[in-house]
């Protein structure tokens, strides 16, 4: 069987009429499938999107000659012109939903999937997921195609080919979990593998091989332009223009109906200007709210960032005020530092300690050291900003300061009130010493 690729060559090439039918033929089912989910059931909609589609597709033949997977780009290609159709109609429609669409597709162990409910957002599902993961869902569900086919349109084993197909569908089950829906991966592959492509109305397939051929004689920009805004079913649309010259007649009834459909479309493009402003409104509306949601947050930071500076100004004023007293100079109008030390009813005491850890790299030299650890022993007994003053050895620094850090003092007190004491206690180390006491320092 010719591959996609050549099909495309020969109707970039030779304008090949025979080969842009043939493409129409083997994909269409899969994008008025697509575009019937899309559209909400709309039949008519759906055939005008799967038109637009393949108009696309012959005008960009050239280009998608290299494309890896034509039919992901079918897929994507139906997923946008439906959105755009969408789009353009705005709230003004409402959709028909097809009566085949309420049957379930069961799962293993009882487990349903409700085909009404995935339907209407199972292409847009799909477009969220990856380049590669697209592919090799379209490829094995919407295209049918056997894991070892799948593997050569995808350059991989059949093995990896599997594999592949297996994460892209619990992605895609992950996706449809988030908007409500729950299914196990096998019951949504069987749902999406008995409803996902469905026969196309007869006659689509000829109106699209019609207007994909017209784009390459000229007609294409017209009929665009008159498919993008006509209602009229694909019946009346399906013969244009091969050229330049076939002319199209209809029967008088259906000529009438046309004729008032038409009218009906020239009555609602009347108040599209009225609903472009409003459009714009609500996006000037949007923007703006979203734009007051990020100030917000940052204001938010600042406040955050505020209060955690004051707190640490505050007890870096502590300190500097602690520091302050006890290295203060008496004048010669203040007291002695005799009767300055006398004001301290009682010294900082120690009431638990934790044994400094040895050095791990300093144990086979069985090397000995000593810390002077500066500290201060605030009002509730607890150690804040403990440094090394001096060692015999920086490699003792670090596990002297980290064992000081945790010790619990019973506080310093002057005139019967706990006060910040500063301390400076030695730390000494020996492969078998005991941790040291505090008495053994100074303090201020």
């Amino acid at each position: 069987m010719t591959d996609d690729a050549e099909l495309l060559r020969r109707f970039a090439d030779d304008r090949s009429e025979a080969a842009i039918a043939e493409l129409v033929n083997r994909h269409v089912d899969l994008v008025y499938s697509a575009a019937l989910r899309q559209c909400r059931g709309d039949h008519y909609r759906a055939q005008e999107v799967t038109q637009m589609v393949f108009v696309d597709l012959a005008r960009k033949a050239s280009a998608l000659v290299r494309h890896p997977v034509l039919t992901a780009w079918l897929h994507r290609s139906s997923h946008l012109s439906a959105l755009d159709l969408l789009r353009r109609e705005g709230r003004r429609q409402r959709y028909e939903r097809a009566a085949g669409a309420e049957a379930a597709a069961t799962g293993p162990a009882g487990e349903a999937v409700a085909w009404e409910e995935v339907g209407p957002i199972l292409d847009e599902a799909i477009d969220r997921l990856d380049e590669r993961d697209r592919q090799a869902i379209l490829l094995r569900f919407f295209g049918n195609r056997p894991f070892a086919e799948v593997g050569r349109r995808l350059k991989l084993s059949e093995n990896a080919a599997r594999m592949r197909v297996e994460r892209a569908l619990e992605k895609l089950r992950g996706v449809l979990a988030r908007r409500g829906i729950t299914s196990s991966s096998a019951a949504l592959a069987a749902a999406i593998s008995g409803n996902a492509v469905l026969a196309a109305p007869s006659g689509v397939a000829v109106a699209c091989s019609s207007g994909a051929v017209s784009v390459a004689g000229g007609a294409g920009l017209a009929w665009i332009a008159f498919m993008s805004t006509s209602k009229l079913p694909i019946a009346l649309t399906a013969a244009v223009l091969l050229g330049g010259g076939v002319a199209v007649t209809v029967e008088n009834q259906a000529a009438n109906k046309a004729d008032a459909e038409l009218a009906d479309v020239s009555r609602q493009n009347q108040s599209i200007p009225g609903l472009r402003a409003q459009n714009e409104k609500l996006s000037l509306a949007a923007s703006q709210a979203r734009d007051l949601q990020d100030e917000d947050a940052r204001i938010s930071v600042l406040q955050t960032q505020v209060g955690e500076l004051e707190s640490k100004a505050e007890d870096r004023r502590a300190l500097a005020a602690a520091r302050q007293r006890a290295s203060r100079t008496p004048s010669s109008n203040e007291a002695s530092p005799e009767s300055a030390s006398a004001k301290f009813v009682q010294q900082p005491k120690v009431l638990s300690q934790t044994r400094p850890v040895y050095p791990a790299d300093m144990l086979s030299s069985g090397a000995s050291g000593e810390v002077m650890v500066d500290l201060v022993v605030d009002k509730t007994g607890a150690v804040q900003n403990a440094f090394a003053l001096s060692s015999t050895d920086k490699a003792f620094e670090s596990a002297a300061v980290d064992a000081v850090k945790q010790w619990v003092f019973q506080p310093g007190q002057a005139n019967g009130h706990a006060v910040f004491t500063h301390l400076q206690i030695p730390v000494v180390f020996t492969p078998s010493s005991d941790p040291p006491q505090p008495t053994a320092g100074t303090w201020f």
